[in-house]
């Protein structure tokens, strides 16, 4: 990972996919997910993340892990992932895909990470 300052360069993208969230909601603007997706360069960088490297970015920024779980519960199709406050994540329709964390920061990461694959039609 390239360092620039303190701050890993990695981190500079990843904030900003990880600010998808609050900008496909109606208080962000409204854009649409795939937009947001191919603005952000997010298949090109997926290789280069963990879903250990986002629970940490949401640990130090809790306000994204509110955006998560806000888009999450505002979400109008039974396609992607879903997360719960409880810990869980799952497909809608698919009970088999349903798991359990025990940190909301770990449950929001996985989440995260899956949901966007699925949308960017990356494999899971």
């Amino acid at each position: 990972m390239a360092e620039r300052g303190s701050i890993a360069l990695t981190d500079v993208w990843l904030m900003a996919i990880l600010r998808i969230a609050h900008e496909v909601s109606g208080s962000g603007g409204g854009e649409a997910l795939r937009a947001a997706l191919g603005r952000t360069g997010y298949a090109t960088h997926r290789p280069n993340f963990t879903a250990s490297e986002v629970r940490a970015l949401l640990a130090a920024h809790p306000q994204l892990l509110e955006d998560w779980l806000a888009y999450s519960e505002d979400k109008r199709t039974e396609g992607g992932w879903y997360v719960l406050r409880d810990g869980e994540i799952g497909q809608v329709l698919k009970p088999a895909s349903q798991r359990s964390y025990a940190s909301i920061e770990e449950a929001v990461a996985q989440f995260i990470v899956r949901e966007l694959d699925h949308w960017a039609g990356l494999p899971t």
